[in-house]
This record gives C-alpha cells, sequence and structure tokens, in this order.
C-alpha cells in the first residue's frame, strides 16, 4: 500500500482508565463477562499514536484506542494527496471512497464498489457492492498462502511482511518509551508490500 517501507517512527501512548474491574470469568475480546468489585491496575495502554516516515517520503500516522466509543472494527486506511484522496474501511470492504479534485475545484467522495467477478471477490458475490464476510477475507488468505507455496512466487503478505510490520512495531514501543524518533531495521525476508 505504500510502496515503500517504514524507516523511522516516533509515537507516544497513554493509559486512560488505569483500574478495571476483575473479570469473574473468561472472555473473549470485548464480550461481556461478570465482574467483581475487585479492581486491579491496568497493565497495558488505551490508546497509542505513531508518525512514520518511508522510504520514499511520505508521512504516515497511525492511530489506536481501545477504549474510545465510536466506531468497533472501522480499521480505517486514508491517502491525501494534492490531487485527490482515498479512503477504505474495514466495514465496507468493497467500497472505496475515491476524491478526485476537478478542474472547477468540486470537492466530494464518490464511492467506487468491487464488481462481480473482479479477483476472489468474485468466487463468493454474484454481484457488486455485496459483502465479502470476515470468514470469505480468510479463505481467500489461505488461497493465496498456498499459491506462494505452490508457484514460488509470493501473491500476499509474507513472513518477510510479518518482521518488517514487527521491526515496526517495536520501534513504535521504543519511542513511546523515550519519546524520541527511532529507526526501523530492514528485514532481509521477501516482502510483498515493497
Amino acid at each position: 500500500l505504500l510502496g515503500s517501507r517504514i524507516t523511522e517512527v516516533t509515537a507516544m501512548t497513554d493509559t486512560f482508565i488505569t483500574t478495571r474491574p476483575v473479570p469473574l470469568g473468561v472472555g473473549v475480546g470485548h464480550s461481556a463477562v461478570a465482574v467483581s468489585d475487585e479492581r486491579r491496575e491496568v497493565e497495558n495502554e488505551d490508546y497509542v499514536a505513531a508518525l512514520a516516515r518511508t522510504a520514499g517520503g511520505a508521512l504516515v500516522t497511525l492511530e489506536s484506542s481501545r477504549v474510545a466509543v465510536g466506531p468497533r472494527a472501522e480499521y480505517v486506511v486514508e491517502v491525501y494527496g494534492t490531487g485527490g484522496s482515498l479512503r477504505w474501511s474495514f466495514e465496507h470492504p468493497e467500497h472505496l471512497q475515491v476524491l478526485l479534485l476537478d478542474e472547477a475545484g468540486h470537492r466530494g467522495y464518490t464511492s467506487v464498489m468491487t464488481e462481480s467477478g473482479y479477483g476472489d471477490y468474485g468466487r463468493f458475490q454474484p454481484g457488486p457492492g455485496q459483502h465479502l464476510s470476515f470468514d470469505d477475507g480468510k479463505v481467500v488468505e489461505a488461497r493465496q498462502f498456498l499459491e506462494s507455496i505452490l508457484t514460488g512466487r509470493q501473491v500476499a503478505p509474507s513472513a518477510g511482511d510479518a518482521w518488517a510490520a514487527a521491526e515496526a512495531d517495536e520501534a513504535v514501543v521504543a519511542s513511546a518509551a523515550d519519546r524520541s524518533w527511532h529507526s526501523v531495521p530492514e528485514v532481509t525476508g521477501t516482502t510483498y508490500a515493497f
């Protein structure tokens, strides 16, 4: 998506809710479970923000909160440029919001829907604009993984991409701790993203 790897980051984190009630059972994610009257200190962050620079010079902002009220699993990617912008959301993966600045200066997003027959999407949906489920996406990922093994050609994110992401994560953690810029080591594994 970025076209070049992340080379450096600076980040900050915060914990807004410093104690939480102790759960009485086991839950998954944000599922509701009964809680006790006992409260314990929170050991992980509620919020992280990072500013990154790519090898190509692009600036990237990343932000996440586990306590903010709002979308539950939106996972938005937004790209801004001088001639327009793009916006994609995990909640509506079959839509791409496109804004192209025209000569008259009109601004407004257009929703471009995935058409039937487009790539792996067409294997699941007979018509345009219909949702792929999370499970459908996992089937696509499994097919891409197997195709990469069988053909020897990387067709989707690889272990090298996971390694590169882990290096960026480590730099974010270090930056949040000492509040300074950190370089992100380049990986030697095969990467799909750049």
